[in-house]
């Protein structure tokens, strides 16, 4: 991961986030009214993955992880509210915490022939991608859990 998170104090995360959670969320067509609270979400993700890493000291895997679940109970809490599908708020959400910047870093240090730099670089960011599906997969699972018991339970009164 690159200095450049470390240099932003936690009110610029938060509004840098929220900036670029919305343009994705325009970029991917997401219905108007939903675009502040994807803002929020997005933000909140990219905050608690901040505040982990710098203040706390996690690795990028458990930061990713926490931030995911945040995030994703957030966007299906926020689903629910306003009527529309998880990943509305989902998607832009996660966007700031994709690990594009490794990618591309570990991909221009092997073109480069730093090797293990780059192996390792791009480890990191597929670990990164696996902590974030493991993370919306863990929410999902559980809102599934939740909604097939109650309708189990509706139908069987």
């Amino acid at each position: 991961m690159g200095v450049g998170f470390m240099v932003m104090g936690l009110y610029e995360s938060f509004l840098y986030s929220f900036l670029a959670t919305i343009a994705f969320a325009v970029l991917f067509q997401a219905p108007k009214r939903t675009l502040i609270i994807s803002g929020v979400i997005g933000a909140i993700g990219w905050v608690v993955f901040v505040y982990l890493r710098q203040h706390l000291e996690y690795n990028s895997f458990h930061a990713n992880f926490i931030a995911t679940i945040a995030l994703s109970l957030i966007s299906e809490l926020s689903a629910r509210m306003f009527k529309q599908p998880a990943t509305v708020f989902l998607i832009p959400g996660i966007i700031p915490l994709v690990p594009g910047l490794g990618m591309y870093q570990g991909m221009k240090q092997i073109i480069e022939k730093s090797y293990d730099n780059g192996v390792t670089t791009l480890l990191t960011a597929g670990t990164d991608s696996a902590a974030i599906a493991l993370g919306i997969m863990v929410i999902a699972s559980i809102f599934r859990v939740i909604k097939i018991s109650a309708t189990k339970n509706f139908w069987t009164k």
